[in-house]
């Protein structure tokens, strides 16, 4: 029995994210059931909450990008397809998506009204989320999370460069000015569990942190958490020529704001991307 806490079905459970979220989920007194990729018949469950697809890391071979696609693509039409077959469907789905519907967008500042962009970032995020859409028709809330960057020192992107920049190697990534879309760990969490629980929130939802950070201060934050400076500059087009596409995921410039959770009454806990390092060194400054 989980004393009246909601069952809550759930795909990449074991991910970054997913682990986390259930952690939290079942600390609150809920039941969480992972679901596995290749899925079979889906079970009852009062929220659906899908996180799975083929990560992005890599360079985007055109092999890679249709795992890509696929992966989110036909993955979330199969999950719709076993909720339309249960006789008793859940009441939220909510879906991942991202903030790389919006692509390049320097000096726009971007709130969920704003059009998708272009090119193969935006392209998947819209056949994604159309098909995540389908669970509308069958009576079924349904929330699209477009995540900016997920960042947390423990795991992830930030994880992933820390060592680097302990070694010295503390670099503005693109232009200084450009904008970083980034929502915390613990605050991308939280703020699946408000989309289960808002009964008005449903469509699109920018699940960014009400601060975009510019490349300039996430490099300068991070050095000073390193104990390092920042050292210099790595240009668009080099990112562009060592990682091809893929170096778009954290080199478009996207002022994106959380407009609807804020207006829901959603609180951060994590507003700029400083207080991700509460324990930085000062003295570091570049």
């Amino acid at each position: 029995m989980n004393r009246g806490g909601l069952v809550v079905a759930m795909t990449g459970a074991g991910g970054f994210i997913g682990r986390a979220l259930a952690r939290r989920l079942e600390g609150a007194g809920h039941t969480v059931v992972p679901l596995p990729r290749e899925l079979g018949t889906l079970p009852g469950a009062d929220a659906i909450v899908h996180l799975g697809g083929e990560s992005i890391a890599g360079l985007w071979t055109a092999r890679k990008r249709r795992a890509i696609l696929e992966s989110r693509v036909a993955g979330t039409r199969r999950l719709v397809e076993r909720m339309g077959a249960l006789p008793l469907r859940p009441r939220v789905f909510v879906c991942a998506s991202a903030t790389g519907i919006y692509g390049h967008r320097p000096g726009e500042v971007l709130d969920e009204d704003a059009g998708a962009g272009r090119g193969f970032r935006s392209d998947v995020c819209l056949a994604w989320e159309a098909e995540a859409l389908r669970a509308e028709a069958l009576g079924v809330r349904t929330v699209l999370l477009r995540f900016g960057t997920v960042l947390d020192p423990a795991g992830g992107y930030l994880a992933k460069l820390l060592p680097l920049w302990r070694h010295g190697l503390c670099f503005v990534v693109g232009r200084a000015r450009d904008r970083f879309a980034w929502i915390s760990r613990e605050d991308a969490v939280r703020l699946i569990e408000f989309a289960v629980n808002d009964e008005a929130l449903r469509g699109p939802v920018n699940a960014v942190a009400p601060r975009a950070a510019t490349q300039a201060e996430l490099a300068r934050v991070a050095a000073q958490a390193a104990g390092r400076h920042v050292v210099g500059r790595l240009p668009r087009r080099v990112l562009r020529f060592a990682l091809g596409e893929f170096a778009r995921a954290f080199t478009d410039s996207q002022d994106v704001r959380p407009r609807r959770v804020l207006s829901r009454g959603f609180a951060f806990l994590h507003v700029d991307v400083g207080s991700l390092f509460p324990e930085r060194r000062p003295h570091a400054l570049a």
